[in-house]
């Protein structure tokens, strides 16, 4: 990233991220001000095509300002993109539709696409798929399928592999599963491939809607089409068969995966561990975060999230601690409520200083706050 664009996010952090005074205070006028300033550096920035091309910028620009609430900002630096020639690409123009789509605002994504032809920018199947993209972030499922249901006809564009996903993974999202995998029967009539993404959208809905036998015939099916599943086919299977206990099963899984050049993943780890957490089996929990340890992706929030207070409803109050401990390298902090917890749990057993050490690391890391018992144990 150039120094321009590297420097207009380090403003655009340091005004987007402040915190206001309460949930519902107004922005003063000197705020609004700065805003309205940062938004005039902004445009001004356009004028130059190398900072026109520089993605995250314009990403993390409209992420701040949908965070705070400012819309008509948004629109005001997106439209004033249509000042450039880069309008007139169809590259620039869908990524324009598709941060209108990432701050919710999908009818001025629409009324983008539809003036395309009026900015001498041609729609093609790349328009298209960034339209159907920009609806769901808003959960506007159904509109994407009217989109796919009706543009291609009007439009003369020819749905490609990311259409044709997009469009089942709006019904998956609607419970339409039905209608989903009766895409795969149109695609074929149109000569367009599945790949691994379109079928594991599918799994992640038929597997998590408990039609069980019905993911695990995917298989087959993309074994038939020569699909090559990946990491994330098999996170959904792995996820199905815990949820059905089929812990034999999922194990097979898992070293399938390993055996086909596949590294498991946070995620991977932490679905094996939720369900033996599920079963209150400590020793395969314990075994298994061990594994996760060891492996190259290791522990995160959500490992210990779940963890710690499985530890402690079980009485292993060290592996608790322990826990915690290797907690405090994460960015994102445990709460401290979970630390309070484990902090009791210590101080019932007279394990004083290990209190100590976990009520100074939440002091720093969580805000903890002393309770009467750490109080009265003279923690």
């Amino acid at each position: 990233m150039n120094k321009v664009s590297s420097s207009l996010c380090r403003r655009l952090r340091t005004l987007f991220l402040q915190k206001p005074t309460s949930a519902t205070a107004v922005e003063t006028s000197t705020g609004e001000e700065r805003i309205q300033k940062l938004v005039n550096q902004f445009k001004k920035k356009s004028n130059f095509s190398h900072f026109r091309g520089q993605r995250l910028v314009y990403k993390t620009t409209v992420r701040r300002l949908a965070k705070g609430g400012h819309f008509s900002y948004i629109h005001e630096i997106l439209d004033h993109q249509k000042l450039y020639p880069d309008i007139k690409e169809e590259n620039f123009t869908a990524r324009l539709i598709c941060l209108y789509g990432q701050a919710k605002m999908l009818d001025h994504a629409l009324q983008l696409f539809d003036q395309m032809p009026q900015l001498n920018c041609p729609r093609t199947v790349l328009s298209f798929n960034a339209l159907m993209a920009a609806c769901f972030p808003s959960k506007s499922f159904s509109k994407v399928v009217e989109l796919f249901q009706e543009l291609p006809g009007k439009l003369s564009v020819k749905p490609n592999i990311i259409s044709y996903t997009s469009v089942i993974r709006a019904f998956c999202e609607m419970g339409s599963l039905d209608a989903a995998m009766s895409m795969l029967d149109d695609m074929e009539k149109n000569d367009v491939e599945p790949n691994a993404v379109t079928f594991n959208t599918l799994l992640g809905a038929f597997y998590g809607s408990g039609r069980f036998s019905e993911a695990e015939n995917l298989w087959s099916l993309m074994e038939e089409k020569r699909v090559i599943p990946d990491l994330r086919c098999y996170n959904s299977r792995l996820h199905g068969m815990v949820k059905e206990k089929c812990f034999s099963e999922a194990m097979d899984v898992f070293k399938e995966l390993e055996e086909k050049g596949l590294k498991p993943n946070n995620y991977t780890y932490n679905i094996v561990i939720k369900g033996f957490v599920n079963e209150g089996n400590l020793d395969e929990v314990k075994k298994w975060y061990t594994a996760m340890v060891e492996s190259e992706s290791g522990p995160d929030f959500v490992t210990f999230m779940t963890l710690i207070p499985f530890a402690c409803d079980n009485n292993d109050i060290d592996f608790a601690y322990e826990l915690c401990k290797k907690s405090a390298c994460l960015k994102n902090k445990v709460s401290g409520w979970i630390i309070q917890k484990v902090v009791n749990e210590l101080i019932e057993q007279s394990k004083v200083d290990k209190a100590k050490e976990l009520l100074k690391l939440g002091r720093s890391k969580s805000g903890l706050v002393l309770d009467k018992q750490s109080l009265s144990a003279g923690v």
